[in-house]
């Protein structure tokens, strides 16, 4: 159930490729909503100690270079779960980004039990007259800015703003 007093993590991450299995996440990006409002913000570049490959530096603008220092994801993940707990996790195609965080969570033997929404489905329920609903879609469609498309932090901040707009659609919880 949604309401006002929930506490929700909006998350998105940018990777080496597509499958959570063989590739790895590479940024994770997170904003918290408190009564409807955004209140603290998670980013962590993360090495995945391999090589990005050209297709993903062309989408993200992400370089081996940028990542090299960083840590990895056995020291990012519980910082980034500290951050989620008690929350339920919002994401856009959340089946995504939550298939390589909770892959990522079993190899490290982290656990990893949250609520899930996700606002490709609200927006697909909300708004059928779109010719789809990827992020950049949705966000023109309800006039909200997405900055830095395709790196985790823009795309949170984004994701964030279309999920109260979801809520004050159907009205759940006062300040959404």
């Amino acid at each position: 159930m949604i309401d006002q007093k929930n506490t929700f993590v909006v998350l998105d991450i940018e990777t080496t490729g597509f499958s959570p299995t063989s590739h790895k996440i590479t940024e994770i990006g997170a904003v918290k909503i408190e009564d409807g409002v955004i209140t603290e913000e998670f980013h962590q570049l993360i090495d995945p100690c391999v090589p990005i490959p050209g297709r993903i530096t062309d989408l993200t603008g992400i370089t081996s270079e940028m990542l090299e220092n960083q840590p990895t994801i056995d020291e990012v993940l519980p910082q980034f779960f500290k951050f989620c707990t008690d929350c339920t996790i919002i994401a856009h195609n959340a089946s995504f980004d939550m298939g390589f965080i909770k892959h990522n969570a079993r190899e490290h033997d982290l656990e990893c039990n949250y609520d899930i929404i996700d606002t490709l489905t609200l927006a697909r329920r909300l708004f059928p007259m779109l010719i789809n609903h990827k992020l950049n879609t949705v966000a023109n469609h309800l006039d909200i800015e997405l900055l830095n498309h395709h790196r985790a932090m823009g795309d949170a901040r984004a994701t964030a703003q279309i999920f109260i707009h979801c809520c004050n659609q159907l009205n759940i919880g006062d300040n959404l």
